[in-house]
């Protein structure tokens, strides 16, 4: 009796095991008929019955994250995101590792600007599927919103590693590089570039001139001789070639590679006002001014050769001269800077004075921003008693520059020349001491600001540290002897403390 009673329930168990079966594969299918019924819906676009058709399926199979998946994109494609959101929960609920859930939840954070909640998702999804660059891409772009450009960059370098047919994912890094000045970060991408095309000369160009900007002027050569091999030879390259070895303090090489240029196109402007450029260099002034008179005998209306011989003549101190080969064509220069600027440097030379202010305030206008313009005007303006005007301009380049040591000095020496305000000459001149703490003019005016203020002891103590550094200059002897003339009759330095008083 108990061996049958066993039986009967190991039977009654079965039976009913395989009622549940059944009532389970019924219910997967009745969910699989009304799961297709939604996507048939969705595929016509009549997203409301299709989220009926995906709640009847889900009534039947809760736990099938497929369903959840699709009924979320119903909703989301009604416009309703909390409820989409919902269900692609439930979906990773049910499975961590369901891409299309991750791929629509980093969607719908996206288009709710929850950048840092995509991102999350994002790097998941990168984890799951390690080859799809696409999701790279969109974290390149997240980092991009959030001006983590450093970032960008690693995720279109690591995209383009993944795929490296996707050359535009290197050039979007360069273009992000160039754009926030990450210039190192730009060559870096350059380099992967030219390993796919090392003939490209937009990159090539691009390395050498990255590579300028960061003064590695070698490296800069060797793109420059790889651009040559492509291009061959031609005058622009040559001067590249020269100035990078000027750079790289070779002016021997610099000098014959334009010689080599010379030989290739002698009627080349800019050929030849390099070659003048490195012969006054070299203070080859014969060889200069042959080559100079080449530039004005063929290029009359170009303002470089009279440039080029203004600049010999001041550079020889010979003022006039500098007139004289400006002067007949500053005209046709109205508008240059340069021609303005030394002409009227050339008059002030020559003392000028009243010509030289034309000229320097000409210039000025044209370059307002010309610092040493402002400063050859207040000098003028100073030799000419016009100190309101030369006051004005030391206050400019002060503000604009308050490591103008020059400035500071130039302005307390003209207070000191007047006798006007002599706390503040003082404390002008410390300033300008301060930022050149080794100047013998600067330490001058210090030293003659206070004999000034009779405070002789001080004054021989500064200019004598003064004629320690320029034993040689006659301005600083003579005033080192007035000085001491003052202190050994004390009668004198009542007169000049008399003087500064009026």
């Amino acid at each position: 009796m108990r061996q049958s009673s066993v039986i009967k329930k190991i039977l009654i168990f079965l039976f009913a095991l395989t009622v549940i079966l059944a009532n389970s594969e019924q219910k997967k299918e009745m969910a699989l008929h009304h799961f297709m019924q939604g996507e048939f819906l969705m595929n016509q676009g009549n997203y409301a019955l299709a989220v009926l058709e995906f709640q009847d399926a889900i009534d039947f199979d809760p736990n099938a994250s497929t369903i959840h998946v699709s009924i979320a994109d119903a909703y989301r494609r009604l416009g309703k995101s909390n409820r989409s959101e919902d269900h692609l929960r439930i979906a990773l609920d049910l499975d961590p590792e369901d891409s299309d859930a991750l791929e629509m939840i980093g969607q719908l954070y996206l288009s709710q600007k929850k950048f840092g909640d995509a991102e999350i998702v994002y790097k998941d999804l990168v984890k799951l599927v390690p080859d799809n660059i696409e999701y790279l891409f969109t974290l390149a772009d997240l980092a991009q919103i959030q001006k983590n450009w450093d970032l960008a960059i690693d995720y279109y370098i690591e995209g383009y590693r993944v795929n490296s047919s996707a050359i535009n994912a290197l050039e979007q890094a360069l273009q992000i590089a160039l754009t926030t000045n990450s210039f190192d970060r730009a060559e870096e991408v350059c380099i992967l570039l030219l390993e796919e095309d090392p003939e490209s000369l937009k990159f090539l160009e691009t390395i050498r001139d990255l590579s300028l900007f960061n003064q590695k002027y070698q490296v800069a050569l060797e793109f420059v001789n790889r651009i040559e091999k492509i291009q061959g030879s031609t005058s622009e390259i040559l001067i590249q070639k020269s100035a990078l070895y000027e750079e790289l303090k070779n002016p021997e090489k610099a000098l014959n590679i334009m010689f080599e240029a010379f030989e290739k196109d002698s009627v080349n402007i800019n050929v030849l006002h390099r070659l003048v450029t490195l012969l006054l260099d070299e203070e080859d002034n014969e060889k200069a001014i042959l080559y100079n008179q080449r530039i004005i005998d063929i290029f009359p209306d170009d303002p470089r050769g009279f440039i080029n011989h203004a600049v010999m003549a001041l550079s020889g101190k010979k003022p006039e001269e500098a007139i004289l080969a400006l002067r007949p064509h500053v005209g046709r220069f109205s508008k240059d800077f340069t021609v303005q600027y030394l002409l009227g440097t050339a008059y002030y030379q020559s003392k000028d004075y009243d010509n030289a202010e034309i000229h320097l305030g000409f210039a000025l206008t044209i370059f307002p921003e010309s610092r040493n313009t402002k400063h050859n005007l207040a000098l003028i303006y100073d030799s000419t008693n016009k100190w309101g005007k030369s006051d004005v301009l030391y206050m400019e380049l002060i503000a604009s520059d308050s490591t103008d040591a020059q400035a500071y000095n130039n302005y307390a020496y003209s207070l000191v020349e007047r006798g006007e305000d002599m706390e503040f000459a003082l404390e002008l001149s410390k300033n300008s001491i301060r930022l050149s703490p080794k100047s013998a003019p600067y330490l001058d005016t210090l030293g003659w600001i206070y004999f000034k203020m009779d405070r002789i002891d001080e004054a021989i103590k500064v200019i004598k540290e003064s004629l320690s550094i320029d034993n040689g200059n006659p301005t600083i002897q003579a005033h080192l002897e007035e000085i001491i003339k003052a202190k050994s009759n004390p009668e004198i330095s009542k007169v000049i403390q008399a003087e500064i008083k009026d």
